[in-house]
């Protein structure tokens, strides 16, 4: 969602016009008409109007800062996020039988849990995607991932994976990447 449709998102949640959300960030009486550019796309307001914004709106500024607009900008979100916190995700494929059944009782591989704190097991919290794009992404970051902890791939190819993705993605083996990333099959500065 554009930063402009966040904001017509907001502004209509509260109940706030255009008119009222534009004296409110100190454009004056006339400000209706900059709101409704900025919800419109033709205009991107800067940091610090967008603050003002948030400010308005009573919401964190994050919500308008975040790039959320393309479905590989929220994937590439999470897989940086993994490579600082690398324990925060754990990443499972259902199991093979249970493919094609109502996935509102799929069973994990593996039976995932979470220790939590005290040392208590709570079932996981599962997502997956209905989205065939999606569910194939994260199913390659799962096969990356459990490259890495099996040691079939060393963490600098799991950085250059992650550095080059999409380019590097084989669609988790359905197809070639258009970049390699695997120590033998690159040489800094190859497909540039």
């Amino acid at each position: 969602m554009t930063v402009g449709k966040k904001i017509q998102l907001v502004r209509k949640h509260r109940k706030m016009t255009q008119k009222k959300l534009g004296i409110r960030i100190g454009l004056g009486e006339n400000g209706a008409n900059r709101v409704a550019q900025y919800e419109m796309g033709y205009r991107v307001p800067k940091e610090d109007l967008l603050e003002a914004i948030a400010a308005a709106l009573d919401v964190p500024v994050e919500n308008f800062l975040t790039k959320d607009t393309y479905l590989q900008d929220v994937l590439r979100t999470l897989l940086w996020f993994d490579w600082e916190h690398p324990t925060e995700f754990r990443l499972t494929i259902t199991d093979a039988e249970e493919a094609g059944k109502d996935m509102s009782e799929v069973r994990l591989a593996g039976n995932a849990k979470v220790l939590m704190d005290g040392g208590n097991y709570q079932p996981a919290t599962v997502l997956w995607s209905n989205g065939a794009a999606t569910d194939v992404l994260m199913r390659e970051w799962a096969i990356r991932k459990q490259e890495l902890a099996s040691h079939q791939i060393t963490k600098d190819e799991y950085l250059e994976w992650l550095l080059q993705w999409p380019a590097s993605s084989d669609l988790a083996g359905l197809r070639e990447p258009r970049r390699q990333w695997r120590k033998n099959e690159y040489s800094h500065g190859k497909n540039e």
